[in-house]
């Protein structure tokens, strides 16, 4: 089964990483879920359309600060 796709391309590739690092992707009606594989279960919605131009930045520091997220970029 593919890993489903994103319409903003910056965003998809939050989810490709996701998906490298072993979490569980699913999509929604209005936002993806992530699912972390760790014992402490992190969860984060990505959304389909975000109101802000930020989104991906904030998104980003979300996961890297809040959950076992693994980001290579600085």
């Amino acid at each position: 089964m593919s890993r489903p796709r994103h319409p903003v391309k910056e965003l998809d590739r939050i989810l490709q990483d996701a998906v490298s690092q072993g979490w569980r992707v699913d999509r929604g009606k209005k936002y993806f879920k992530l699912r972390c594989p760790c014992e402490a279960q992190h969860f984060k919605t990505v959304h389909l359309a975000p109101s802000s131009p930020y989104y991906e930045r904030n998104l980003r520091s979300y996961l890297r600060g809040r959950t076992c997220w693994k980001d290579d970029a600085p």
